[in-house]
């Protein structure tokens, strides 16, 4: 089979771990860059052009989708998926995972437990708001990621400094209750409904962020059937076929924090020692129910006029 891996940093090494992987499984993995790439509609038809003209379709297909040119990614994906190509994570899958707020609205809908949130605008009418929360609250831009764009805020002048200048530049942004126990975390990694690797990250001694990035370390986790439930309850409440589901244990139970609809691996690989890479690669070639493809308007059936 082939399976194609898009992304917008073919060099980073998760990716050439993926390349392993496939080679290891016999798998044909075709990276590509996606921001060579033009999704295209013409005609009720989609079709993905490259550098030398029209990709052949694959077998499945598997987006990683960063920070970098995501909507240019997003776009690629869903001219695939028009064309009928199964995918583990379906675009609109992949924009509400990437943004805190809708993530959020999601989880809640499915009566999954998460942390109080406030979204809006106004620095003044946010700040107000979040005194609901007491403090410390924690201001997240809405697209962050790997603890990059949240900033704890201890005072209400605080707050209302950070709220500003965020606001000035143009940034959306989520206000949260700041979790005591959150300078410890589960990242429990999804895939095909099951939880297939769990670790525990504690924050630096100098940071409040469990993330592994900002310099936390990383422990093996064994999830417990109430912690493998919440993760894939909620990955099945995005319609995320993968994803890592950052949970932090609280008095009242586990709370999922965040989800990653792109999850980095290689540390949870290395701390837990389960080949991550494959279990993600054979997921994304799990058979799944496959869209047809969209016909030319020319070919669709006409309703009564």
């Amino acid at each position: 089979m082939r399976l194609l891996l898009l992304t917008a940093r073919p060099d980073l090494a998760v990716n050439r771990r993926f390349a392993a992987a496939a080679a290891a499984l016999e798998l044909e993995l075709a990276t590509l860059d996606a921001t060579t790439l033009s999704a295209i509609m013409e005609n009720g038809s989609a079709a993905v052009i490259g550098p030398e003209g029209p990709l052949p379709r694959p077998d499945a297909a598997l987006a990683r989708v960063g920070n970098w040119r995501p909507e240019s990614v997003l776009a690629v994906l869903e001219a695939i998926v028009a064309q009928g190509v199964a995918t583990p994570n379906p675009p609109p899958a992949i924009r509400i995972g990437r943004d805190h707020w809708a993530t959020i609205t999601a989880l809640a809908a499915a009566g999954l437990p998460v942390p109080p949130t406030l979204a809006g605008a106004d620095p003044e009418a946010l700040a107000a708001a979040a005194s609901r929360f007491g403090l410390p609250v924690v201001v997240k831009q809405r697209r962050s990621r790997m603890g990059v764009g949240a900033i704890r805020c201890a005072s209400r002048d605080h707050l209302e400094a950070v709220l500003d200048s965020l606001w000035r530049l143009g940034d959306e942004v989520i206000v949260q209750r700041w979790l005591e126990e959150g300078r410890e975390s589960l990242r429990l990694l999804v895939a095909g409904g099951e939880v297939v690797a769990a670790a525990r990250f504690t924050a630096a001694a100098a940071d409040w962020r469990s993330n592994a990035a900002r310099g936390g370390s990383v422990a093996p986790h064994t999830a417990s059937a109430a912690e493998t439930a919440l993760a894939t309850a909620a990955a099945a409440a995005l319609d995320l076929g993968q994803c890592g589901v950052d949970l932090v244990a609280t008095a009242a139970g586990p709370v999922v924090l965040e989800l990653n609809p792109t999850p980095g691996f290689l540390r949870l690989e290395a701390a837990t020692g389960v080949d991550v890479a494959r279990a993600l690669l054979e997921d994304a070639l799990r058979p799944r129910p496959r869209l047809p493809a969209r016909p030319p308007a020319g070919r669709r059936a006409r309703g009564r006029s």
